[in-house]
């Protein structure tokens, strides 16, 4: 009896891998999700937040991020159960249930121990949803959403970077710049919608 080579099964088990993924809107639904919170952010940060006094306007940019974040992942663990349920196709190991509940608990530990993370929302808001999608991309080991978390995260730097450096910065700026997060969310958004297509062809 010939024995079957392991070699000659790993492009069946890639594909069978890649499907499972696609059944499962790994990528495309992550997308899609932060994409609209990144244009939320946009217009809360740059048309509610903007009427208010400085206070009140960093107090709404600080809690925005860790408060969208839960709705975000809880939204995620909801429609990828709902998606097990109609589709037959499991929600995997690594799970939106658990990736919410580590979330949450981290953030509880940040929020007792005062660990100034809840800032980058203020500072640096687009690095926060860049670095959750990057650890959902570690999560499921998705290189694919791994790359747009990066991309979110170098063009968000960017923009930090270049804020800091020119302090003295006109109100043309803080105009255009709902405009820019604006511009990466939609970004975001229209590229997990043709993830989202290439997925229901390839589940």
């Amino acid at each position: 009896m010939t024995g079957t080579d392991p070699n000659q099964l790993l492009p069946d088990l890639d594909r069978l891998r890649a499907r499972v993924r696609a059944g499962q809107r790994a990528t495309s639904a992550p997308m899609l999700a932060f994409g609209a919170l990144i244009v939320g952010y946009a217009a809360i940060g740059g048309l509610y937040a903007g009427q208010l006094h400085a206070g009140g306007r960093h107090l709404t940019l600080l809690l925005y991020w860790p408060l969208a974040t839960a709705v975000g992942l809880v939204a995620l663990w909801r429609s990828a159960r709902r998606r097990a349920g109609q589709d037959g196709v499991g929600e995997g190991r690594r799970t939106y249930r658990s990736a919410t509940r580590a979330y949450l608990v981290a953030l509880v530990l940040i929020v007792v121990l005062f660990i100034p993370v809840l800032f980058i929302g203020v500072f640096t808001p687009m690095i926060w949803p860049a670095a959750v999608l990057a650890a959902v991309a570690c999560w499921q080991r998705n290189r694919l959403l791994g790359t747009w978390a990066a991309a979110i995260g170098v063009a968000g730097g960017a923009e930090s970077v270049y804020v800091i450096a020119n302090q003295g910065l006109g109100p043309a700026w803080w105009l255009l710049q709902p405009v820019v997060y604006t511009a990466l969310g939609l970004a975001l958004v229209a590229g997990g919608l043709v993830i989202g297509r290439r997925e229901r062809a390839t589940a």
